[in-house]
């Protein structure tokens, strides 16, 4: 069995055999949140959160933990906010007013968001807030040896930079107690006694984001590095709260592990703080619709906007599976009808009723739909398809969902029916809106007649979709131009396979429609 181990189940037994003698796991997570959260955000937390079950699972205590990294500055005015928040760049997000007037800061009203969109998905980590950490004192003794061991810092960052750092370097910034900004201030000497460093806010012109021109104030001033007062840099706050909270694992993207990266410099710096690095985990970012999510794109996604079309355990399940070096492409019109059929089948797989024909893939299909049902259960597996209920929806309409499937004599749960109803509606509305004036190529009659045939014949009729398909000379745009027909879009699920669900006799009138 230990071969067909599914990845978070793997990753827990790595991370107990490299700490064996920790009685806790800590997985950390952390976030830098300066604007609307997207679904990107969730990303290390939700994994991470499976990484914490496999660990319990295993029988040890593990805990989940989320850092809002919220002494970083505002390097940029995200899309969509006003202009007013220019004044504020260079100040640590936490200091900033909330510009909607109902939280106590700019960040604290998206932590918020942030928080709750992760508790419909039944994730709820243990909050520190950096600021917090800082005036506190976690940070204090880390401080304190960043600023001993700044020479061992610096030789080891330099090893991953072109451009070398010299004694005039520290690995702390200094928030100016004057205009409140971090990214313009810059340390003059250090009073290793006292603990106490002189600072100027620096009137020289900064660029942030490669847009932004920011500049200091001026001021002069000599501050204890101490309680909030500064934030470690974060090549070096990073592998410090690993050492201070007993961090044994933490997800993170592909970045910080790029050759050079923060990874690369932060495993090597955490020995200076008496402690061993975290198990990785590398995860590739999302997609959506092939492309980088992106706000100046306008194409980010949040968790609330996927919930609109599929349940919580669907995003679980979904999160779950899969290579986590292989980017996930949310492509809704596509990725909503395949979960939905995944998971019934992870859950058929998971009781007994069915099975992949493969121990692997069904052990993979057990351990996902585990992981997404952690808070749901389940009163009878669901066996009715994605399209089977659009068909009906489409055909029939809602009123006569139900009755329908009771004579084509499918057993279903009343409830998970009604939930499921509404987010297929959703997406209907969105992905399969009707284009009646579709008419299909001359071209392309001869060989959808043929296709007729093979549909009434039903012998060896995947392979016969494919002959039809090649045939005519473009496979691509043949298909594009069948699943128009049947499903006013131009993709869908395999041909063969929607033909059983659907029953032939609607597919074949669709398209005897088509070609009159």
């Amino acid at each position: 069995m230990e071969s067909y181990l599914f990845w978070p189940f793997k990753v827990a037994k790595e991370i107990i055999k490299e700490f064996p003698n920790v009685k806790k796991h800590i997985i950390a997570t952390g976030t830098s949140i300066s604007g609307e959260p997207h679904i990107g955000n969730s990303n290390d937390v939700i994994r991470g959160h499976f990484i914490e079950i496999a660990l319990k699972d295993l029988g040890t205590d593990a805990e989940l933990v989320w850092i809002s990294d919220d002494l970083d500055p505002l390097r940029s005015v995200p899309k969509g906010l006003p202009n007013e928040l220019i004044e504020y760049l260079g100040i640590p997000v936490c200091n900033i007013p909330d510009i909607f007037g109902c939280h106590k800061s700019f960040t604290s009203h998206y932590e918020d968001i942030f928080l709750e969109q992760l508790e419909k998905v039944f994730v709820k980590p243990k909050v520190f807030l950096g600021m917090e950490m800082y005036k506190n004192g976690l940070y204090n003794e880390s401080i304190r040896i960043a600023m001993e061991k700044r020479s061992e810092i610096i030789k080891i960052l330099n090893k991953y930079r072109k451009e070398p750092l010299d004694e005039t370097w520290y690995p702390i910034d200094v928030i100016c107690k004057n205009c409140g900004k971090i990214s313009t201030t810059r340390i003059l000497s250090y009073d290793k006694e006292n603990f106490r460093v002189k600072y100027v806010c620096e009137k020289t012109k900064k660029v942030l984001h490669k847009k932004y021109e920011i500049e200091g104030c001026g001021y002069e001033d000599e501050v204890s590095i101490f309680n909030g007062t500064t934030k470690l840099t974060w090549r070096v706050e990073w592998p410090a709260r690993w050492a201070f909270l007993k961090v044994t694992c933490e997800p993170f993207g592909k970045e910080h592990a790029a050759s050079g990266g923060s990874w690369d410099t932060a495993k090597e710096i955490v020995k200076i703080f008496n402690w061993e690095p975290p198990f990785p985990i590398v995860y590739e970012h999302f997609l959506v619709n092939g492309e980088k999510m992106s706000k100046s794109k306008g194409n980010v996604i949040t968790v609330d906007d996927v919930l609109n079309f599929i349940l919580p355990e669907h995003l679980r399940y979904w999160m779950a599976q899969g290579k986590l070096t292989i980017a996930k492409d949310i492509r809704l019109s596509t990725l909503v009808p395949r979960v939905f059929d995944e998971f019934d089948f992870a859950e058929r797989v998971y009781f007994g009723l069915e099975t992949s024909g493969n121990k692997k893939k069904d052990n993979n299909f057990k351990s996902a739909y585990k992981l997404a049902v952690v808070n749901v259960k389940a009163k009878k597996t669901f066996n009715v398809s994605f399209f089977k209920i659009v068909e009906i929806i489409e055909n029939f309409g809602e009123e006569f969902l139900e009755k329908k499937l009771r004579e084509l004599k499918f057993d279903f749960d009343e409830e998970r029916l009604k939930e499921r109803v509404r987010l297929i509606k959703n997406w209907m509305e969105k992905y399969y809106k009707k284009k009646e004036d579709f008419v299909v190529s001359t071209n392309y009659k001869p060989f959808i007649e043929e296709l007729i045939e093979a549909i009434n014949s039903e012998e060896e009729l995947e392979k016969r979709i494919f002959e039809i398909a090649k045939k005519s000379g473009d496979v691509k745009e043949f298909f594009k131009t069948i699943y128009r027909i049947l499903l006013n879009k131009e993709s869908g699920p395999r041909l063969s396979n929607y033909i059983k669900e659907v029953g032939k006799e609607k597919v074949l009138e669709k398209l005897k429609k088509a070609i009159q």
